[in-house]
């Protein structure tokens, strides 16, 4: 497979081409949605530190589970599933250590988030910017956070927000209302 030919290859394709053993179809799924992966795991979690190794574990844990990928979404959808459980229970697990009271995950969850990757096509988009909504987006609830991350970042659909969080569709809607209202409200509070 050239560089290329790549580009012309869809993912279901090389979902099939790792199910019959080319691990060189797995390395272009990765080069292909990790960057997209990183900043979804960031705008999810909201915390740099742990990206990294959330956007590994989306990545094996996508490897293990292609078997049963059958082509009813599209395959970046079903992905998002797998990134979107990855950080539920990375996010599950601070709660727990924090109501133990785990001093490092205490300290951890004080660092604000530093930077957020820049997609290729975001264009300009100053740290600035960035600095103001992470911290309103960090005070969502992950039921209203991840319908907003997954629309405004991912540009998922509706019924594709739906099929990923496993909700009515009316759930996706009503959420992502409350959401954007509970930002506007923080935004328009920190600027003043």
């Amino acid at each position: 497979m050239g560089a290329d030919q790549t580009h012309e290859i869809d993912d279901e394709t090389l979902v099939r081409d790792v199910l019959e053993g080319r691990e060189r179809s797995f390395l272009e799924l990765y080069r292909r949605h990790r960057r997209y992966v990183l900043t979804l795991v960031v705008r999810t979690v909201g915390r740099s530190d742990d990206a990294e190794d959330l956007v590994q574990e989306s990545f094996v844990q996508m490897h293990k589970a292609l078997s049963s990928f059958g082509g009813r979404a599209k395959f970046r959808t079903w992905f998002h599933g797998i990134v979107v459980r990855v950080c539920h229970s990375h996010t599950r697990a601070r709660l727990a250590q924090k109501r133990r009271g785990d001093a490092d995950a205490v300290a951890m969850d004080d660092v604000l988030l530093d930077t957020i990757p820049q997609q290729p096509d975001d264009g300009d988009d100053p740290k600035e910017l960035r600095d103001w909504i992470q911290p309103c987006l960090d005070q969502l609830g992950l039921p209203h956070r991840l319908p907003l991350v997954l629309h405004i970042f991912s540009q998922l659909e509706l019924s594709e927000i739906a099929r990923v969080l496993d909700i009515p569709e009316g759930s996706v809607k009503s959420r992502l209302f409350n959401a954007r209202q509970r930002m506007a409200r923080c935004l328009e509070g920190s600027r003043s």
